[in-house]
């Protein structure tokens, strides 16, 4: 069932190592992990929300001590990896030590709209007024990976085929000064700054569902701003949600009419002291029936357990709303792109040279991990970034993206020392971070941490991970799933196989590790073999045998193309030494996936079996005194020799890649009529060398989908 869930906490107020917090918090863990007793809509949850009041003085003591008893737990118990946080400050996230650094013109409220905008429209004024933030700014983008969390802070994702925006507001920008009689009261003082929050609504407006925290109720506002920030928030163009926290009641309404249709959150303290009535909620969207639930959750200080917040507006613990309408403006991805005459001519060439080999079973297509990349948004906006993935994406990765999350789950870069800035902790902008980690050689990381304590168990559980995952297929997947029946209908397949030389369906040979391509030849019920590699098992003398499996995918009712596909008898070693004679599956019964570097699932061994390390790959490339044919059968091998390559999303940066070329297909010289073309959107230098020195023509500065969508009609044309 399509939807999302959240887990909302807030006020935390983290000071020392306390034995009563401790208690609170440990019930908290225990109530998170038995969600699904308050629902089964509980089971997975997407994100976690904070809003606002992690620490208690916005000390960075607090910070580390929050991320420890806190965050580092609850991540745990749902699941979800840091990026999967997110967090906005309160006002004991300000360091009020910081006030005597300040100009005397901000330590007194601000009486005007027009003092709001000369300090937030002006970056030098803006960033002094965000000083006593420096702590809480350094802890949750060192944990979190967010940008500015302490002003404007944006982070977009994909959730149940939605697209979600987070828009975090720092509501306590002046929180904490003192009034005439020496005492703080912040209510009615309070700013957001139409600044903070207008361009950033611009930019989530293609956005489905938008979600707005903050920590501070909008009624706290200074009256001066406070309807035009309500308006901004809760109108048509703005957010579906808003979460805060501070007052520490939690409840759930929805407000409709003149100032727009919007559901309001306010979450409880997760932890005022133990006997306060602390409370949290989790909030599940069902797209689906187009409603939602916000189950409210109470501590008990009198039995020292989490239970249902009863009351008479939501007598079961849980508040029903209906999902806010809100228009959507179209994501800002052209329909149709202008492509260069020279590019339009380019591909028209490529386009005659390769779709007629198509048709005759010519062309083994090459994929790479940037295959991935198809589909994604083109919106700098909106598209991830290499360092955002995580194993709660809704999209398979790439190497670097694989690369980063497993260099990132280990803290590698926080350990590093930088040369360049000369810190340990690496900063946001710090280079290492911003164009080291997007170029990441995911081998050299991967046999890092395989060296590691631990290290091999979570590269295991990362990859079956990976591999057990539902992607959704990407329209390239889609292409290569169709295809034989469109060559099918369209009588290609039969005139093929009436040749007697070549095969009837295509072999596809792909590097990556998760299975989408799989599912999408199984969503578009076309039988095929797969084939993969393993390492598993051990030999008479106990030594781990390399050798590749075979696995049939067909319909479950014979001859009825529009029955499932599902995977067929036993999976079948091919023992090295006897490749040669294999000859279990044709390419002219179904086409061949052809997985270089596995993984797949051994009966004998429950974890998933590839090539990722380096030592994986040294093995692999190195094994059976370089005879590939001693591994592969002789079939594919020959199929591989004789026809012309396609390379896609793949890359030649990386030596064990082009290794992988140099056992498996002929070098240039040895090449009669076969073609080699590779296309790239954006190969960078080295990568144009490498493909010109392997005499292979690249088709670049132009993207997957517009490559594809392309192909598409003139295929259909010809």
């Amino acid at each position: 069932m399509a939807g999302m869930t959240w887990l909302h906490l807030s006020d935390w107020h983290q000071k020392g190592k306390e034995f009563d917090r401790q208690v609170v918090r440990d019930a908290l863990i225990r109530d998170i992990e038995e969600r699904e007793k308050i629902s089964p809509d509980l089971a997975k949850i997407d994100l976690i929300i904070f809003s606002g009041d992690v620490a208690h003085a916005g000390k960075k003591e607090e910070y580390t001590a929050a991320w420890e008893n806190l965050f580092e737990p609850v991540l745990q118990a749902t699941g979800l990896t840091a990026e999967r946080l997110f967090i906005v400050p309160g006002n004991h996230d300000l360091d009020r030590s910081a006030f005597e650094l300040l100009p005397n013109s901000i330590l007194k409220p601000f009486e005007s709209n027009e003092q709001v905008k000369d300090w937030l429209t002006n970056k030098k004024k803006c960033d002094r007024l965000r000083e006593p933030f420096e702590a809480y700014r350094e802890f949750v983008t060192k944990y979190t990976h967010q940008t500015q969390p302490d002003y404007s802070s944006i982070r977009r994702l994909q959730i149940g085929g939605k697209r979600v925006a987070l828009l975090g507001l720092n509501s306590a920008l002046m929180a904490g000064r003192v009034n005439e009689r020496g005492e703080v009261n912040d209510d009615g003082k309070l700013i957001v700054g139409e600044p903070q929050l207008y361009d950033a609504l611009h930019k989530i407006a293609s956005d489905e569902v938008r979600i707005a925290v903050l920590h501070h109720p909008l009624e706290l506002l200074a009256e001066f701003e406070r309807d035009l920030i309500t308006q901004r928030l809760q109108d048509n163009d703005g957010c579906h949600f808003l979460l805060c926290g501070h007052q520490h009641k939690a409840k759930a309404y929805q407000v409709t009419g003149t100032t727009g249709n919007c559901v309001i959150i306010p979450a409880g303290s997760s932890y005022s002291n133990r006997g306060y009535h602390n409370g949290y909620n989790f909030v599940h969207l069902d797209f689906a029936t187009n409603k939602g639930n916000v189950y409210l959750r109470l501590w008990d200080y009198d039995e020292n357990y989490w239970r249902e917040h009863i009351a008479r507006s939501h007598e079961h613990g849980y508040v029903i709303f209906e999902l806010p309408k809100k228009e959507i403006k179209r994501p800002n991805i052209p329909n149709i792109v202008t492509v260069p005459d020279e590019i339009q001519n380019t591909l028209k060439q490529h386009f005659d040279w390769l779709i007629p080999k198509i048709k005759n079973g010519l062309v083994i297509p090459f994929l790479g991990a940037d295959i991935n990349l198809c589909d994604r948004s083109q919106d700098p906006n909106l598209a991830p970034k290499p360092w955002e993935w995580n194993l709660n994406s809704d999209y398979p990765p790439t190497s670097v993206e694989l690369a980063a999350y497993l260099d990132r789950s280990h803290k590698y870069l926080q350990r590093m020392r930088c040369p360049l800035c000369d810190e340990e902790n690496l900063p946001a902008k710090c280079p290492i971070v911003t164009q080291f980690v997007t170029r990441l050689d995911l081998q050299n990381v991967s046999q890092y941490f395989n060296l590691l304590s631990e290290g091999e168990e979570n590269i295991k559980e990362t990859i079956t991970a990976i591999t057990e995952k539902e992607y959704k297929p990407n329209r390239l997947h889609q292409f290569f799933a169709e295809l034989p029946r469109f060559m099918d209908e369209m009588g290609y397949s039969a005139r093929i196989k009436s040749l007697g030389e070549k095969t009837r369906y295509q072999l596809i040979v792909t590097t990556n590790f998760d299975r989408t391509l799989e599912q999408a030849f199984i969503n578009a019920k076309q039988p095929f073999d797969l084939v993969s590699y393993t390492a598993g098992g051990e030999d008479s003398e106990g030594q781990i045998v390399k050798q590749f499996v075979h696995q049939r995918f067909e319909h479950t009712i014979e001859e009825d193309k529009d029955s499932p596909v599902v995977q067929k008898g036993q999976l079948k070693p091919i023992p090295p030494g006897t490749a040669n004679e294999y000859s279990d599956f044709s390419l002219n019964e179904r086409p061949v996936i052809l997985k270089l570097y596995g993984p797949v699932d051994l009966p004998e061994r429950p974890r998933k079996s590839f090539a990722i390390t380096e030592d994986h790959f040294i093995d692999y490339l190195a094994y059976a005194d370089n005879k590939p044919v001693d591994l592969l059968p002789s079939y594919l091998l020959g199929k591989l020799s004789n026809s012309h390559i396609w390379f896609l999303g793949y890359s030649l940066r990386y030596w064990h890649q082009r290794v992988i070329l140099h056992r498996l297909l002929p070098e240039k010289e040895q090449r009669k009529t076969q073609t080699w073309w590779a296309v790239h959107p954006k190969p960078d230098a080295l990568d144009k060398f490498l493909w010109k020195n392997k005499d292979v023509e690249i088709m670049s500065e132009i993207s997957l989908e517009i490559y594809f969508d392309e192909l598409n009609k003139k295929l259909k044309k010809h």
